[in-house]
């Protein structure tokens, strides 16, 4: 985790934040086209931002689900291929976090994959976890976002562990996970009290299952008769007028 938090400022009636993740690039699975549709609205949107939420890159091994030798592309060629996709917004991409598939590299031979590419790309790589905060005006949004680990086959159960990062971080308004391909969203109100007025205030809070670009047919979670889902990501709308966050799916 940066323990300085990515800081951006916006004099805007709203701004969007896009979480892309899961995009597996490297598997024949990977949902390119559809990438490809989200970069294309984000260069064309004014105060767009994207942040990647790990598993970029597929990194199929020997002991994997997926086999390296199913592969569409490997990994060099999956790394400039990723490279040419972000070009266009490559400047609107404020940081990265790692996945379960670039930490095999980690575990196996010491090379975090996603920081060196993330290095030649000139993009902010926060490894496990990140802080971001946004001021909209004079509006402020915190988001915590963290890749997740572990299983979970229903909505609940995968949303869950996006709800149990409020005891790792505090104070955000939204929770940002990634790693099981669903696309969910859930919210909770808690109540705190205000030092500035004296008074006892509440504050929702969101979470938010961050999709994936991996599709399903013919697929390891197809084989291990995993629930499919569609690919994509959500779309996160702050507002510069008042305190308002609109997710979209």
């Amino acid at each position: 985790m940066l323990i300085k938090p990515i800081s951006i400022k916006i004099n805007a009636d709203k701004a969007y934040l896009i979480p892309i993740g899961d995009v597996h690039l490297g598997s024949k699975n990977s949902d390119l086209k559809k990438l490809l549709g989200y970069v294309e609205w984000v260069r064309n949107t004014k105060y767009s931002y994207v942040f990647l939420m790990g598993d970029i890159f597929d990194v199929a091994t020997r002991e994997s689900e997926s086999s390296p030798f199913e592969q569409e592309m490997g990994i060099n060629e999956a790394m400039n291929t990723m490279t040419n996709i972000i070009k266009p917004i490559r400047k609107k991409i404020i940081g990265c976090i790692s996945g379960n598939h670039e930490r095999r590299l980690r575990k196996y031979a010491g090379l975090d994959l996603l920081e060196t590419w993330c290095r030649t790309n000139n993009i902010t790589y926060c490894e496990d976890s990140c802080v971001i905060s946004f001021d909209i005006r004079s509006i402020n949004y915190v988001f915590f976002a963290h890749h997740t680990m572990g299983g979970g086959q229903t909505i609940g159960g995968k949303l869950n562990r996006v709800a149990k990062l409020v005891t790792v971080f505090s104070g955000a308004d939204c929770y940002l996970g990634g790693h099981n391909h669903s696309k969910a969203l859930g919210e909770d109100a808690i109540y705190y009290y205000n030092h500035s007025t004296g008074k006892v205030d509440s504050k929702r809070i969101m979470y938010v299952d961050c999709g994936s670009f991996y599709a399903y047919d013919n697929s390891y979670a197809e084989a291990a008769a995993l629930p499919p889902s569609h690919t994509g990501a959500p779309r996160i709308r702050m507002s510069g007028t008042k305190k308002d966050l609109h997710i979209s799916f």
